[in-house]
């Protein structure tokens, strides 16, 4: 049997090279390279208008499968995906054929859902969830900074014609996934009953002997039950314990304007072409890795305190995105950016660890997968109706502004209940009397 240690490194080091794509950073200037043929609006808008909606039907079909399948088949499959849209990248694609890539694109980009759903069914003890969950995060990201580092060095070397090349490296490293993942240990299949029957069974009968022929166990019985039913039943489950609800909510709305907020989009309103923006972006993704690192080692009663952590957390995250809204300095946006970034890399680690501490052993792609499906439909409304149908007539700015807000309301939600709980923590300590005779 594999050690935690051993299937940790062997994770961390599959998560550094599928996020080493070095052509994602000049996606934009590839597909509209010479060759290539496609228009900036055609790359920027009709492209990514097909992600979104291909991403949440990909989305449906990896949470309903993954589970059933123990992880390691859909890994295969993920990365396979990813092997045919680099592939068929350095071909030199037409629009037709890059709509036909998308579909096998947004399956591939599923894979953090499976690949975290992997390592939490995985690691047996609940106790190393969210130091797993900050050494995946921080292998991610270290994998997409030295990507960064790799493309920028090749461009500035050999000039932007070179950018055509970047698809070789990136499918170099998607083949050298798929081979690194048949060294993954494989799950294996377990009992779909409540992970505490037996321990409770025990607690509620001390005084007769542990007898499990005689006595009928959940699990004997939801065995044969049919998937369908099995997954309705543990996603119920699931969302019924308030910690898994809380996180979530948190989880689902915040990750939405994470996928939104871009250097591009703050900086927008200065109309400068700065090129200072790769060295933000290595910033954030490298400090990123480390906050992600220090977060998952520390140990911290998040049942205690995590309605103050996210609730402090949020309030930072909207103070930082609105401040890009109001300063009309480049180095000010970008220090206020850099932190956004970092911050939320640290409470995406804490909140997919705590959510997972709260799952039974074969649904975390189920509850994982639903998060990110929900923020993909709010991500998708939100597009269609204030960017591509433009109902408000917002600009890029004034989209900053909302999402600020958005940060800055949750803050307040989730800090209403902290504030309650601590004062009545201060209110039920014992008071000290000086006993005299």
């Amino acid at each position: 049997m594999c050690s935690w240690t051993a299937i940790i490194t062997l994770a961390v080091i599959f998560a550094f090279v599928i996020e080493f794509r070095p052509l994602d950073h000049f996606m934009t200037s590839y597909l509209t390279s010479r060759g290539v043929n496609i228009t900036d609006t055609q790359a920027t808008d009709e492209c990514m208008r097909f992600e979104d909606y291909f991403s949440i039907l990909t989305v449906t079909v990896i949470m309903i499968i993954t589970d059933n399948l123990l992880y390691r088949p859909v890994i295969f499959f993920n990365v396979f995906c990813g092997i045919i849209v680099y592939s068929n990248l350095i071909v030199l694609p037409k629009f037709i054929q890059l709509k036909v890539a998308e579909l096998c694109a947004a399956f591939f980009k599923s894979y953090e859902v499976v690949y975290f759903s992997y390592l939490f069914a995985r690691t047996q003890d609940k106790r190393y969830y969210q130091v797993t969950s900050g050494l995946a995060r921080t292998a991610m990201l270290m994998g997409k900074c030295c990507s960064l580092i790799f493309a920028q060095m090749l461009m500035v070397i050999y000039g932007e014609d070179y950018v055509k090349q970047l698809s070789y490296y990136t499918l170099g490293s998607m083949v050298f996934a798929f081979v690194w993942a048949s060294f993954l240990p494989s799950v294996k299949r377990r009992s779909y009953n409540n992970d505490n029957t037996i321990t409770e069974f025990m607690l509620h009968n001390n005084d007769e002997p542990l007898n499990l022929k005689n006595k009928p166990i959940e699990s004997q019985s939801t065995e044969t039950k049919p998937m369908f039913k099995r997954m309705w039943r543990d996603f119920n489950e699931s969302y019924k314990n308030l910690i898994v609800l809380k996180w979530s909510i948190w989880y689902c709305l915040a990750l939405v304007g994470f996928m939104t907020i871009k250097l591009v989009s703050v900086t927008h309103k200065l109309d400068e072409n700065n090129k200072a923006d790769g060295v933000v972006e290595f910033l954030t993704v490298l400090i990123g890795a480390i906050s992600s690192y220090k977060i998952g080692v520390k140990r911290v009663n998040w049942e205690l305190n995590g309605n103050a952590f996210i609730g402090s957390g949020s309030l930072i995250l909207g103070v930082c995105v609105i401040s890009c809204y109001f300063h009309q300095h480049v180095l000010s946006i970008q220090l206020s950016y850099i932190l956004f970034g970092v911050l939320i890399q640290a409470m995406f680690v804490t909140a997919l660890s705590e959510v997972a501490k709260q799952l039974k052993n074969n649904c975390y792609a189920l509850v994982l997968g639903f998060n990110l499906f929900i923020s993909l439909i709010l991500l998708l409304c939100y597009k269609e109706i204030f960017i591509y149908g433009n109902l408000f007539k917002m600009d890029i700015p004034t989209q900053v502004l909302f999402y600020g807000g958005l940060y800055i309301f949750l803050g307040i939600i989730y800090l209403i209940p902290s504030a309650i709980s601590f004062n009545r923590r201060l209110n039920n300590r014992c008071p000290v009397y000086d006993i005299t005779e």
